[in-house]
């Protein structure tokens, strides 16, 4: 039986890079941290297109966070990695978000365990995903769309 335990990412985990859609030539291109290794919310970032050449820099002291809707925080460009699936939108930031993803839905067994020093939260990206996400009912459905976009 395949098992999902929580790591406790949240869902800032993943922002550290987008895979996003080209607002110039409609191909896949990145935004990620211009500085590697500072790799915080407010760190500068740069979107940049190998397709076409195009890039962007950012380093605002804001950042707009959809997490409904299917957008980098930062540039707010359409993300690569989005499809239709039970009547909403699959979306990932990245391939590793994805991962999560596929890892959580194909498991069967998914556990959780109250941290040692704060207890239980409702911080993390396990806890946080929609019901629909969470619903075994979706399973094949959503491993099929996962696989159309990975």
């Amino acid at each position: 039986m395949e098992r999902f335990k929580d790591t406790r990412e949240t869902i800032y985990s993943f922002q550290s890079e987008f895979l996003v859609r080209c607002p110039c030539c409609d191909s896949r291109a990145i935004v990620r941290c211009i500085e590697p290794d500072r790799a915080d919310l407010f760190a500068p970032r740069r979107f940049s297109c190998t397709a076409c050449g195009s890039s962007k820099d950012w380093s605002e002291k804001k950042i707009e966070s959809w997490y409904s809707e299917a957008l980098d925080n930062y540039f707010h460009y359409p993300l690569w990695l989005q499809t239709s699936c039970c009547g909403e939108t699959l979306w990932a930031y990245n391939l590793r978000h994805l991962e999560f993803i596929e890892a959580f839905v194909r498991a069967k067994l998914r556990e959780r365990k109250p941290h040692e020093l704060y207890g239980w939260s409702n911080r993390s990206l396990f806890s946080r995903l929609p019901k629909w996400i969470q619903s075994g009912k979706n399973r094949e459905e959503i491993l099929k769309a996962i696989a159309k976009i990975s």
